[in-house]
C-alpha cells in the first residue's frame, strides 16, 4: 500500500544525499535497510573520511563527491548544486537517524511540501536522551525552536526541532532562503528562513536511534555558542529579511560543472 501510494505521488522528482564524515561502519550497516529505487538519484558528499567511508559507499554504488570546503553547512551547499532532481534529503548514516522514514520524507516532497522535518520532539517520537535525567541537548532544541518561532514565525508556521539534520526540502524552497551558513548552523538558518518566508515547515514523528560507532562531532558549548550568533545574524537582519548569499559560496549547480 505505501509504495502503491508512492508510484502514484510521483509528480516530483527526489535525491537522497548521504552527508558523511568517517562513517564506513554505519554505512555498511545501514545503506542495506535503504531502498535505494525509492529515489530518483543518490549520492554521497565526503568530508575527508579518515576511514573507509568512501570504498564502503562506492561498494553499494553509491556516488561520492570528497568534500570541497570544511563544515556541514558546506557539504549541504555543494548536495545542493549536484543534485538534477526536484528535491533533495539529506541523512547522515550513524544510527541517529531512522532510514524507514526516508520513504515518508520522499512521499510528503512529492506531495506537494516544500520543507520536511523529521521530528524528535513532537509526540510519537523518540529521543536519545529521553531516558536520561539531564537532557541537555534536548532542552537546548527546545529552547532555540522557542526563540525561533518567537521571533520569526507567523500565522500556524512553527518548528519543533531545529538540530536534526534528517530532513526534506525543494529546490525551488531552497533557492528562496539563500542559504549561507557553511558549519553546524545549517540546519538552524534553514528553519529561520523557512519561518522568515512563511515556507511551511511539516514535520512528522520520528525515533532518534544511537550512534553505531564513534561519538558526535559536535561538542555540546560550542554548538550552542555558533547557534546563537547565527540567531543573532538573522535578528539583526531583519524579521522577514533573507540577504542574499555571500559570493564564493557554492548555491548553484553552474559553480560544479567540470569539478569532481
Amino acid at each position: 500500500m505505501f509504495f502503491a501510494y508512492m508510484n502514484a505521488s510521483r509528480n516530483k522528482t527526489v535525491a537522497l544525499v548521504l552527508i558523511v564524515r568517517t562513517e564506513q561502519t554505519g554505512v555498511r550497516v545501514i545503506l542495506p535497510k535503504i531502498r535505494l529505487n525509492a529515489v530518483d538519484q543518490y549520492l554521497a558528499i565526503d568530508g575527508n573520511s579518515e576511514d573507509d567511508t568512501v570504498a564502503a559507499l562506492e561498494s553499494f554504488g553509491v556516488p561520492t563527491f570528497r568534500q570541497r570546503e570544511r563544515g556541514l553547512g558546506a557539504a549541504m551547499l555543494e548536495a545542493r548544486a549536484r543534485v538534477t532532481t526536484d528535491a533533495l534529503i539529506f541523512f547522515h548514516p550513524d544510527g541517529n537517524e531512522d532510514p524507514d522514514d526516508l520513504e515518508k520524507i520522499a512521499v510528503l516532497l512529492r506531495a506537494g511540501k516544500d520543507f520536511v522535518v523529521a521530528s524528535r520532539m513532537i509526540p510519537g517520537s523518540t529521543n536519545e536522551e529521553d531516558d536520561c535525567v539531564l537532557k541537555w541537548r534536548k532542552w537546548a532544541n527546545k529552547g532555540f525552536a522557542a526563540l525561533a518561532n518567537m521571533f520569526f514565525a507567523s500565522g500556524q508556521n512553527r518548528t519543533t526541532d531545529v538540530t536534526n539534520g534528517f530532513r526534506g526540502i525543494t529546490c525551488t524552497a531552497w533557492d528562496r532562503m539563500n542559504l549561507s551558513s557553511h558549519d553546524l548552523t545549517m540546519d538552524y538558518q534553514m528553519v529561520i528562513r523557512a519561518l522568515k518566508l512563511g515556507i511551511p515547515i511539516t514535520e512528522f514523528p520520528t525515533h532518534e536511534g544511537s550512534r553505531i560507532s564513534g561519538v558526535t562531532k559536535f561538542a555540546s558549548l560550542s554548538t550552542g555558542i555558533a547557534e546563537l550568533k547565527l540567531l543573532w545574524r538573522e535578528l539583526r537582519m531583519g524579521r522577514r529579511k533573507v540577504n542574499r548569499a555571500q559570493v564564493g559560496f557554492i548555491s548553484k549547480p553552474e559553480q560544479l560543472i567540470g569539478k569532481s
